[in-house]
């Protein structure tokens, strides 16, 4: 592939490297940027992860990941890595240092991405970033078990554990590979699995006896007045009990962070596009799974997005 060639000769050709993901960091994005970290210190590059966000508690576990930064310095470099952002404003406030690196390499999954890079690697038919970057490091024939740790979290989170519809035969194949490094993924597994206190149960108990349908209970949601943002993110664990509901296709959280701030994450289950609704409110992400944010109260958020999908799907899982 053109792309991956033309990553390989600036890495090559480069000495310093900035490594950045978006906000709200979680596995696939984590996974992907300590994965090109290892990958270049193991060549003798310069190189430093500089994120908007702390690491979540969850994923210390992972080789290096105390190496991360969230403070920006003046220090100009070669090439800054961008992985797992559909566009330029995704890093956060990172995305102001963006302008200080020579080149940027966009890597990313995302279908809703506006190849805002010099050089643009992006398939939007791949699992995750983490897939991706799988290629690279078997090409480049640096892949350790280290960097096989990182990259199976990656995948195994952006694929929901292996049960989302992006998950395939290459899917399985990348990972059977990556076992082969003696990684261990029922310690993966337990590290990421294992994270909620009876608080949290309160609470998701909460959520879930809240949740509302539409007149043919194939749209499912919930508004959430005080979201807190902990040091993981209860979205998933959410989603994955709604998704038990026999023969709901779309679901969507409602999540207030601020008076006039909702973050809202769509989840489908086999035919609605939900990135299709999330762009139409300025966010994005992939098919069956994305999200935006909006500047707007509660009530009035969750009003007009529900109109919006309500209109658009009749009511019915059909394409949009």
């Amino acid at each position: 592939m053109v792309e991956i060639k033309k990553i390989i000769q600036a890495i090559q050709k480069n000495k310093s490297f900035i490594i950045t993901a978006h906000m709200n960091l979680e596995g696939d994005a984590l996974g992907s940027e300590l994965a090109v970290y290892r990958m270049l210190k193991k060549i003798g590059k310069k190189v430093s992860i500089i994120n908007h966000d702390h690491t979540p508690a969850i994923y210390k576990f992972m080789p290096s990941s105390g190496v991360v930064k969230n403070e920006m310095t003046e220090e100009k470099v070669d090439v800054a890595i961008v992985l797992d952002c559909s566009d330029p404003y995704r890093p956060g406030r990172v995305k102001d240092y963006l302008s200080r690196a020579k080149l940027i390499i966009n890597i990313d999954h995302h279908i809703s991405n506006t190849y805002f890079g010099d050089i643009n690697w992006v398939e939007p038919l791949q699992s995750s970033t983490c897939q991706m970057l799988y290629t690279l490091c078997e090409r480049m024939k640096l892949m350790d078990k280290d960097i096989a740790t990182c990259l199976y979290t990656g995948i195994y989170t952006d694929t929901g554990k292996f049960s989302y519809s992006n998950t395939n035969s290459e899917t399985h194949r990348v990972v059977a590979e990556l076992m082969d490094y003696k990684i261990v993924p029922t310690a993966i597994h337990e590290a990421l699995s294992s994270v909620c206190v009876p608080d949290d149960m309160s609470f998701i108990s909460k959520v879930l006896g809240s949740l509302q349908f539409d007149d043919n209970q194939q749209i499912c949601w919930a508004a959430i007045d005080n979201w807190v943002e902990g040091d993981y993110d209860l979205t998933e664990i959410i989603f994955s009990v709604m998704r038990l509901l026999k023969d709901v296709e779309v679901f969507v959280l409602f999540k207030r962070l601020e008076e006039k701030r909702i973050r809202v994450n769509f989840r489908s289950r086999a035919v609605v596009d939900v990135n299709r609704i999330a762009k139409f409110f300025g966010g994005g992400g992939h098919k069956r799974a994305s999200g935006t944010t909006i500047e707007d109260t509660l009530y009035n958020t969750e009003k007009k997005v529900m109109d919006f999908i309500k209109r658009f799907t009749n009511g019915k899982a059909k394409r949009i």
